[in-house]
């Protein structure tokens, strides 16, 4: 696929997102998931990872799914619903606060889960290669560039003075 001469920013951001979106729909494919679906596991895997996957500490809730993946809440909740009928995922209210739901990858979950993330860490040493790979400085400062650019706001209401 040739970006043609010129291209603007986001005409770039946009095509490298479909690009990476359709790469990674095809790669988890073979492990009957989706881009999306793959998304919401592994960022549930990466919330209990980071809570030390201590008994004691509380599940993520469906809330801190959305947050930390960028998507939004009804979608998740949509993704979660099927995940959970393929048994993948289980939900349960929260005992001090019913109107919060927790979510917990299944032993079946984490047996698609993990070899999904194998694939899709090769899929993005393709990606990262012409930056030198992930451990490159190319590639360190092109992940400080993109956080930058997730944490400006944008408001499709405002104007230019």
């Amino acid at each position: 696929m040739q970006t043609p001469p010129g291209a603007m920013a986001g005409a770039l951001v946009w095509r490298l997102a479909n690009r990476w979106r359709t790469a990674v729909d095809r790669a988890v494919g073979v492990h009957d998931l989706t881009h999306a679906t793959y998304v919401a596991l592994t960022t549930l895997y990466s919330l209990r990872a980071g809570a030390g996957s201590a008994d004691d500490a509380p599940a993520p809730s469906q809330r801190a799914l959305a947050d930390a993946s960028g998507m939004e809440p009804m979608y998740v909740s949509r993704l979660i619903r099927s995940l959970e009928s393929d048994g993948l995922v289980v939900r349960t209210r929260d005992e001090r606060d019913t109107r919060v739901v927790r979510l917990e990858i299944t032993d079946a979950g984490l047996a698609v889960v993990r070899p999904a993330m194998r694939t899709v860490q090769t899929l993005l040493d393709q990606l990262l290669a012409p930056l030198g790979g992930r451990g490159s400085e190319r590639t360190a400062e092109f992940a400080a560039t993109l956080t930058e650019l997730l944490d400006a706001p944008l408001d499709p209401g405002a104007t230019d003075a």
